[in-house]
């Protein structure tokens, strides 16, 4: 060890932290396309997560697509992310063993 604390991680999520469910709280409007709530996403935000004492991590089924997507409309850097294990098939197991989204 160097003497130096290990910063905690935040593992950050997509569809609901960063990206509200629901309307736009300051009723813009909307577009017809599927990602038009990209565009809600606030450089602020991504200033107010780097400042944090923490290193950040992508825990979001978007998995490498948070870096590709929403990283750069927040002005973050690339992030590591969670890679989750793929489906057994068998849900009854799955669910047993925690490997649901």
């Amino acid at each position: 060890m160097t003497g130096q604390a290990e910063r905690p991680l935040l593992f950050l999520d997509v569809d609901g932290p960063l990206l509200p469910f629901g309307e736009d709280p300051q009723h813009t409007r909307r577009h017809a396309t599927p990602d038009s709530r990209l565009s809600r996403l606030s450089p602020r935000l991504g200033l107010r997560l780097a400042a944090l004492p923490c290193e950040l991590v992508w825990a979001t089924t978007w998995e490498d697509d948070a870096n590709a997507e929403v990283a750069p409309r927040l002005g973050l850097p690339t992030l590591p992310v969670v890679n989750w294990p793929e489906s057994s098939g068998h849900e009854r197991e799955d669910i047993w063993l925690g490997l649901c989204w």
